[in-house]
């Protein structure tokens, strides 16, 4: 069994082999998240956005360099899935199949409909 720092490391995805580095992922999903708050208009700025998430300038600056806590990158994918932005586009590894925007089908009415289980 491999120990919990490897697993972190290391994040296998559905045993394909497939494996991504932590620090390679993070440095990409912040500056996805980065690309996205600058190509907002009127200029969403990092003081701004902290503003709306209830986080701190400081916080959204770490997240898209690269390091940061997962709950508050939660707390950021959320607030951009409010926006309508697609979260596989900002979580893929290859985003470039997918659009930045949910199309109007994928949307959810009430967003904590978006992360309930199917029966």
């Amino acid at each position: 069994m491999e120990n919990k720092e490897e697993v972190i490391e290391n994040i296998s995805i559905k045993n394909t082999g497939i494996k991504i580095d932590k620090a390679e992922f993070q440095l990409v999903v912040g500056k996805r998240l980065a690309e996205i708050r600058s190509a907002i208009n009127p200029k969403l700025s990092q003081v701004r956005l902290a503003n709306y998430t209830n986080l701190n300038q400081n916080i959204i600056q770490r997240i898209e360099t690269g390091g940061g806590t997962i709950d508050n990158l939660l707390v950021m994918l959320n607030f951009y899935l409010n926006e309508d932005y697609n979260l596989n586009y900002i979580l893929a590894k290859d985003n470039s199949v997918f659009p930045e925007k949910l199309r109007p089908q994928d949307k959810v009415e009430n967003i904590n409909d978006y992360f309930e289980l199917p029966e």
